[in-house]
């Protein structure tokens, strides 16, 4: 490590990764310091779909005199929705090999119904957004169709369906892959990252910041000519920890999944529609399963907020039979749950959460050269990390020249698999330090239908040498992986 860095960024998510891979290939001398592992927090957490932004339009237009009486909130939505296009269109030319098309349905009710043309304009103008680049696919199905439709069987209000909507989504298996790929691809230009590596300290000496990094083994001081603030709902404590508690840019949303078998007509088909309260309700398949939510709650940073709680569970369970009466789930079908907290750009009001997705320049707030970020989406990651590099370069110049933001990486071997070759790989070339970092972000072992549970003792066995794990330490990273997936995932313990 050198001692002096153009710009420091804090967080490990996919919004940290970006923003480090971009100001890197700018010429920035980057330091990236997550205190966690790369993509362990709220990118692990996502919907998962690369999508193409329906929501935010639904939300703009759902009348004009909607639209009049709150015009800057309606183009908001839309803008919105046209990065959530551009990013889709991008990500899917860029990994095609990260990313699948999955067919979802909407079925239009007697409360959601739509007008046809009103779909069609709606669908035409996502694809102008990103000029018709990845196909959306919009097929417009008859009430008749609609109730023979297989994914439909069994839906509760069927014989008054008016019609529904089918079209083309994308789904991202494994985010935190995409968390790490980032990473990789920006220490291949010269990046430097650490994960396990908490920033404790922020005090500004001379126009420097002086950055204090901690971790199992001590503190050490860098110095940064800016830092970037990307700790997603930790935002507003980095901005504490800088001196300024006053400061408020970011709220946390809490989310919550299930993940369930549902019946052979659904296999493979997302299914969209929206609870009782007008928020939005997902069915989204998952290999052989499906993942079904969010659950929405209030939440802030704090461990909890990223675990399911039985009540939460009980309420898409409630949702999901509401819709789907003939199921018949209960507790027992739930396979796992999941829950994370999205951070959310605080409304102008300081009162709740804001759709818009926000870089933040401190300097006139009394942060001189910290930028903050709030509302990241994966989807939009790329964006996110071209508007920050461009923040910072208002206010200064990078030390070096620019370099290729997408180095070409060396090929991952056996990610799928718990190999020696690939936990060797995991660990010496891509920061693995404990079993959780190899079987849930380098290896996709860790989202098989057991969560990885039966890969752990062949993993941690092959990653000791390397990690220089005594028998004991080996059999205590076991046993911590299987306590925290079944914390982590709500799991029924017999």
């Amino acid at each position: 490590m050198s001692g002096i860095y153009d710009t420091v960024v804090i967080g490990g998510g996919i919004i940290a990764a970006a923003a480090g891979q971009h100001l890197t290939a700018a010429g920035y001398r980057t330091l990236l310091a997550e205190r966690d592992d790369y993509g362990a927090g709220t990118s692990s957490k996502t919907s998962r779909l690369q999508h193409c932004g329906l929501g935010y339009l639904s939300a703009a237009s759902s009348s004009i005199a909607a639209f009049l009486a709150h015009p800057r909130s309606a183009i908001e939505c839309l803008s919105l929705m046209r990065r959530a296009m551009q990013g889709r269109a991008e990500f899917v030319r860029l990994a095609p090999e990260r990313v699948k098309p999955v067919t979802f349905i909407v079925p239009l009710t007697p409360e959601n119904a739509i007008p046809r043309w009103k779909a069609r304009l709606a669908f035409r103008l996502m694809a102008a957004s990103d000029g018709g680049q990845v196909p959306l696919n919009l097929r417009i199905l008859s009430a008749e169709e609609a109730r023979a439709h297989p994914a439909l069987q069994g839906m509760a209000g069927l014989r008054d369906m008016r019609g529904a909507m089918s079209f083309t989504e994308y789904q991202y298996h494994w985010p935190e892959r995409i968390v790490v790929d980032t990473i990789m691809k920006a220490r291949a230009i010269g990046m430097e990252a650490l994960n396990h590596t908490a920033v404790t300290g922020l005090a500004r000496q001379g126009d420097r910041w002086r950055v204090t990094l901690t971790t199992a083994g001590g503190a050490r001081d860098v110095l940064a000519r800016a830092v970037v603030n990307c700790a997603g709902v930790w935002t507003d404590e980095i901005a504490a920890l800088a001196g300024a508690p006053h400061l408020r840019r970011s709220i946390g949303e809490k989310g919550t999944n299930i993940v369930v078998r549902l019946p052979q007509s659904l296999r493979g088909i997302g299914f969209e529609t929206v609870t009782e309260a007008g928020a939005p309700f997902y069915l989204i398949p998952w290999g052989e399963l499906h993942y079904v939510g969010p659950w929405d709650s209030a939440s802030d940073g704090r461990p909890e907020g990223f675990r399911a709680t039985e009540a939460e569970i009980a309420a898409i369970l409630g949702q999901l039979g509401r819709l789907f009466p003939g199921f018949g789930l209960n507790r027992e079908d739930v396979l796992y749950a999941w829950a994370g907290v999205r951070p959310r750009s605080l409304a102008r009001d300081g009162k709740g959460s804001s759709p818009a997705v926000c870089e933040h320049d401190l300097t006139d707030e009394g942060l001189p050269n910290i930028f903050t970020f709030t509302g990241g989406l994966l989807m939009t990651h790329r964006d996110a990390g071209r508007r920050l590099t461009r923040a910072v370069r208002r206010r200064l110049s990078p030390s070096g020249p620019p370099r290729p933001l997408d180095a070409p990486l060396p090929p991952s071997p056996d990610m799928d698999r718990v190999t020696e070759t690939s936990v060797t790989h995991a660990v010496l070339n891509e920061q693995a330090r404990t079993l959780t970092d190899i079987l849930r972000r380098r290896l996709s072992a860790g989202w098989e239908p057991d969560l990885g549970r039966g890969h752990a003792e062949t993993a941690a066995k092959l990653a000791a040498p390397h990690l220089g794990w005594t028998p004991e330490e080996t059999a205590a990273q076991v046993a911590a992986f299987m306590a925290e997936t079944t914390t982590e995932f709500s799991l029924r313990v017999p």
